[in-house]
C-alpha cells in the first residue's frame, strides 16, 4: 500500500463498533476560576494544562495563537499555561457558572487517532495493504479497502479513543483485533487466515467469479467452477461473454453459446480461446485447465463474467483437505 492515510471512516466505522463511541471525546472540565485582565471582555484562567480546543456550554470556541481580540476567540499560551477567552456581555460569574472544557476537536481526534491505528496494523501485519479503487472489484461495501481491514482498524481506533477514560473497557475491545490467545483478527489476518483482495488463496487458483454485465431479463448464470490443480497461469482476468441468445433447460436443445477470452502477450482480454461453444448444463472448458458449468435459464447476448486466476508458491492459511479428481 502507498501513501496511508487510513482504512476506517471516523464516524459510521467506529459506531458499529462501539456504539457511544462519541461520548468519549476526551474533553475535561476545567476548574472555574476565571479571572479579569486590564483588557476588557478578556478574561484568564490558570494553570488549565495544554488545551488546544476550548468549549463553552459545549460550544466549540475559536481557537487562535495570538491574544484573542474578537468576540468567541480564545487561545492558550504553553509558557505561562494560561488560556484567555475574549467575549463581550459577559462575566467572571457567568463563566465560573458555565460548563468550561479543554480538549480536542473531536473530528480531527478520531482522524488522527484512525491514522496512528492504520499505522500500527501495518507494522504488526508486515506485508502491503493495497487501496482497490476500481469499483469492480469493492465487493459488497463498495469500499477502497478490506472489510476485514476496515474492522480492525476501527477496533483499535475504538480502544485507543476510551483507554484514557476506561481501560478496562479498551482492553476488551482490543483484544477483538489483537488477543494474548492470537485469535483476535488482526492476528488471524497476519496468519493469513483471511487473504486481502490482491492476494493470492486457495479461492483465487480456483477461480473467482464475478458478474461483468448481465441483462436485466437474464436467469441463468455460471453455477460452478472446477479445476484439478493450480492454474496453468500467475494471474488473468478471463472473460465468459454469451455469443448466441436463448434459453438453456435440460432435456432440450437450446443453442446458447458462449465465447471464452483470455490475455496474450498484449494484455488481458486480447485472445479468445473457445468460440460459440454450445451450453450442455455439464462441465464445459474454461481456459488453464478449469472448467465451468451454467445453470439452465435465459441467456441474452453479451452477458459477460470474469473468472479471475492468481496463483503463486505461497503457501495460505492452514492445512485443509480437498476433493481430488481423476
Amino acid at each position: 500500500m502507498s501513501y496511508l492515510t487510513t482504512f476506517c471512516n471516523n464516524t459510521t466505522d467506529l459506531q458499529a463498533v462501539v456504539g457511544d463511541i462519541d461520548k468519549y471525546d476526551r474533553k475535561r472540565v476545567l476548574a472555574p476560576n476565571w479571572a479579569t485582565t486590564a483588557t476588557s471582555n478578556l478574561y484568564q484562567l490558570s494553570g488549565t494544562g495544554y488545551v488546544s480546543q476550548l468549549f463553552v456550554d459545549n460550544a466549540e470556541v475559536t481557537m487562535v495563537t495570538d491574544t484573542p481580540n474578537a468576540n468567541g476567540e480564545a487561545g492558550y499560551t504553553a509558557s505561562t499555561d494560561t488560556l484567555q477567552y475574549f467575549v463581550t456581555s459577559s462575566s467572571v460569574t457567568a463563566l465560573n457558572s458555565a460548563v468550561v472544557e479543554g480538549g480536542q476537536d473531536w473530528d480531527g481526534l478520531k482522524t488522527t487517532v484512525c491514522k496512528e491505528q492504520a499505522d500500527r496494523i501495518m507494522s504488526y501485519l508486515d506485508r502491503p495493504i493495497y487501496k482497490r479503487g476500481n469499483a469492480n472489484y469493492q465487493g459488497a461495501s463498495n469500499r477502497d479497502y478490506d472489510f476485514i481491514v476496515i474492522r480492525i482498524n476501527a477496533i483499535l481506533a475504538c480502544a485507543d479513543l476510551i483507554r484514557s477514560s476506561n481501560p478496562e473497557r479498551a482492553e476488551t475491545i482490543e483484544v477483538m483485533a489483537l488477543s494474548p490467545d492470537g485469535d483476535g483478527l488482526l492476528d488471524k489476518l497476519k496468519r493469513r487466515e483471511y487473504s486481502l483482495w490482491n492476494e493470492t488463496s486457495f479461492k483465487s487458483e480456483s477461480g473467482v467469479i464475478k458478474e461483468v454485465s448481465v441483462n436485466s431479463s437474464s436467469t441463468g448464470y455460471i453455477e460452478d467452477i472446477k479445476i484439478s490443480g493450480p492454474p496453468m497461469t500467475d494471474y488473468d482476468e478471463v472473460r465468459v461473454v454469451i455469443s448466441t441468445a436463448g434459453t438453456f433447460a435440460p432435456g432440450t436443445t437450446s443453442g446458447v453459446k458462449y465465447d471464452v477470452i483470455v490475455k496474450n502477450d498484449d494484455g488481458l482480454r486480447m485472445y479468445k480461446v473457445i468460440d460459440a461453444e454450445i451450453m450442455n448444463g455439464d462441465y464445459q472448458s474454461l481456459a488453464y485447465g478449469a472448467m465451468i458449468r451454467f445453470q439452465a435459464g435465459v441467456y441474452t447476448i453479451a452477458d459477460e463474467w470474469s473468472v479471475t486466476f492468481q496463483s503463486d508458491s505461497i503457501p495460505i492459511g492452514s492445512v485443509k483437505s480437498g476433493q481430488i479428481y481423476r
